[in-house]
């Protein structure tokens, strides 16, 4: 079962925040594009994906972040940015995509959503090396 995470930031992500995110996660991981590149997944060392991310979308319409996550995930002003991360259940993999999405948060502000439940991920991103 994959644990799904939605970081819905302030702003639009730029390449920089998303390099930022990617070497957050692990600087030792592999980075491909797949589905034409609207999905760049990080994978291990075997070449195996371990977490995908989507192309962010631009969430315009008040009221449709509640509409999709449900109520819990409270008044999301609008725009925001939507940024879909899923992490595929083998070991170490939620824990990369928490790191990417809190790196994504620190620098746009905003939340997280994940299927476990609305989150406050910001603090520092600890990288898998146990750097800051």
């Amino acid at each position: 079962m994959t644990y799904d995470l939605v970081a819905l930031v302030e702003g639009r992500p730029s390449t920089e925040d998303l390099l930022a995110g990617l070497a957050a996660a692990g600087e030792e991981l592999g980075v491909r594009a797949v589905s034409g590149g609207a999905v760049i997944q990080l994978c291990d060392d075997e070449n195996q994906p371990l977490v995908s991310i989507e192309v962010p979308l631009l969430i315009q319409v008040p009221g449709e972040v509640e509409r999709m996550l449900g109520t819990a995930v409270g008044s999301v002003p609008t725009p925001a940015w939507w940024v879909e991360i899923r992490a595929t259940a083998r070991d170490g993999a939620r824990e990369l995509a928490e790191r990417y999405a809190t790196t994504l948060i620190n620098r746009l502000g905003g939340q997280v959503w994940t299927s476990a439940g609305v989150r406050n991920l910001t603090g520092p991103a600890t990288t898998s090396k146990g750097d800051e």
